[in-house]
């Protein structure tokens, strides 16, 4: 896995412009994703709005006419909700870091924008590297032997 990078596990850039509405917001939601990166005009990352950030409003008593991408997005830290600096990894991040930031921040990330001079080129969702580890050849034989 040492040789791998997040290039090898990303799929193409899915986002939510920050201006989506909160029924379109949460039919996006239904899809592949559990949360999706919230991109300005110019495609760079602003946060990540995740289906915990819906029910998170839910509770709160808002209703989908009362929120949007923008407003329910958070940058991926735990110790906070939002700022300017989004976790992010880049196309040539080793896995290993991939895989440390999904374990790390209290587990609270569920994706990863992959940016490349600051603008989204791919998404890494946790169930991504589950469906590449299960993938004929993804452990080359010589890790196998290495832990044997």
């Amino acid at each position: 896995m040492k040789d791998l990078c997040a290039r090898n596990v990303m799929h193409p850039r899915a986002s939510l412009p920050s201006n989506t509405a909160g029924l379109e917001l949460i039919e996006k939601l239904t899809g592949v994703y559990p949360a999706l990166p919230v991109v300005n005009e110019s495609m760079e990352v602003m946060g990540v709005v995740s289906e915990h950030d819906v029910l998170q409003a839910i509770k709160e008593g808002r209703t989908i006419h009362e929120f949007s991408a923008e407003s329910l997005m958070t940058c991926g830290h735990a110790e906070h909700g939002s700022c300017g600096t989004p976790v992010c990894v880049a196309p040539e991040s080793p896995l290993t870091d991939v895989v440390d930031l999904f374990l790390g921040n209290g587990s609270s990330l569920s994706v990863l924008p992959v940016v490349s001079k600051k603008k989204l080129v791919g998404v890494i969702a946790r169930k991504n590297l589950m469906i590449a580890l299960a993938e004929k050849g993804f452990w080359p034989e010589h890790e196998f032997q290495k832990r044997l």
